[in-house]
């Protein structure tokens, strides 16, 4: 396998040609302070919002038109504070700019929050005139309208092999109630990160949200996060073959890699295909081995354990049991809404808002207090 995805914020996957806050030591993450446990509704860039979306393509604007000074006084004001570094930053956004040309084509874009702070994560993938492959780029925007991060760089994905065009039998449903973000989904890098590791090519993240954000308060305890605790659904009849229940939970920001799948079970379906759930809350399995169950049953739930950043839900269609190896495949779902549409079968992607459809028997998820 190349590297666990789920280990880190998934949106610093990418190897960071341009971030600046990485060159000081204001940019660590910290825990919020205690306002932020109040609503945010106040902010001028709420997550998530359109306003949000909007200041990230202005920035990217700006990038276009060469006004990399004009990006770095968008930075909070402890990051600039050295000078060097803001020129390293104007030098090298002009130099990319040279580089690429100009923009010739805008293939895809995407919203999602950072997992531990209040941030919006807008996502580009563009053709540009110089370049021979895609180029993506990544702006974080926090509630203030200051510039979190700044990412540019050519993005090509690996192979998706055998195994890009199959088509599943198990008739899968959405394994929770409600309506989830798809934080990590799809195909093609740019959609899922999961797709440059070998095993977990077509693994699904899937994080629930209240009012853009995926927690309330300062997003140091897995109780602030929505959707933990949540319960998790079989996608699908079948019989459980692998059940882990007692690894405890990680706090927000800190993965444990000693045991990446964390929590899990392991369902086995007809035709050789399995679903997995991993990254459960400590002790939220109730079934065991040889245990059967029945799409919609709850068969745990959301948690953080493992090598996992924060609570979400993680699913996997794959072709064995594990042994002697694990091919990760494509998970077609039925019957659900994507972004407020029906969908009678498809594959989900990152950034669409998801939920079982109106023919589903699961009760919608209770809202935390």
């Amino acid at each position: 396998m190349t590297f666990r995805p789920h280990s880190i914020v998934a949106v610093m996957l990418f190897s960071t040609m341009i971030y600046a806050q990485s060159s000081s030591p204001a940019a660590k993450w910290q825990a919020a302070p205690a306002a932020a446990k109040a609503s945010s509704s106040y902010a001028r860039y709420p997550v998530m919002s359109q306003a949000a979306e909007e200041r990230a393509r202005n920035l990217f604007e700006m990038f276009k038109a060469g006004q990399g000074s004009a990006i770095w006084a968008t930075y909070p004001a402890d990051n600039r504070k050295s000078a060097e570094n803001g020129k390293k930053f104007v030098a090298m956004l002009a130099q990319l700019k040279t580089k690429l040309g100009p923009e010739t084509k805008v293939v895809a874009e995407n919203t999602a929050p950072y997992l531990l702070k209040r941030v919006t994560v807008y996502s580009r993938l563009s053709e540009f005139a110089n370049a021979k492959v895609q180029v993506a780029t990544v702006v974080m925007v926090n509630e203030n309208g200051d510039t979190d991060g700044f990412t540019v760089r050519p993005l090509s994905s690996p192979p998706e092999g055998h195994n890009a065009g199959y088509k599943d039998t198990a008739r899968l449903k959405l394994p929770f109630s409600g309506e989830w973000l798809v934080y990590q989904g799809g195909h093609g890098v740019f959609n899922n990160a999961y797709q440059m590791t070998d095993d977990r090519q077509f693994a699904i993240d899937f994080v629930l949200l209240k009012n853009g954000n995926p927690f309330e308060g300062d997003a140091t305890r897995n109780e602030q996060f929505y959707c933990f605790g949540q319960p998790v659904l079989a996608p699908a009849d079948g019989r459980v073959v692998r059940v882990v229940n007692d690894i405890g939970d990680n706090a927000p920001g800190k993965p444990s890699p000693d045991a990446p799948n964390g929590n899990m079970i392991l369902i086995a379906h007809s035709n050789n295909e399995y679903s997995l759930l991993t990254n459960l809350k400590q002790n939220s399995v109730k079934l065991k081995h040889d245990d059967m169950v029945k799409q919609g049953d709850p068969v745990g739930e959301c948690g953080n354990s493992g090598a996992s950043v924060a609570p979400r839900v993680h699913y996997q269609l794959q072709n064995s049991a594990g042994f002697p190896t694990t091919e990760s495949l494509p998970a077609q779902f039925v019957d659900y809404i994507a972004d407020g549409k029906p969908v009678p079968l498809g594959e989900v992607e990152r950034g669409q808002m998801v939920s079982n459809g109106p023919a589903s028997s699961t009760p919608p998820a209770p809202e935390k207090k």
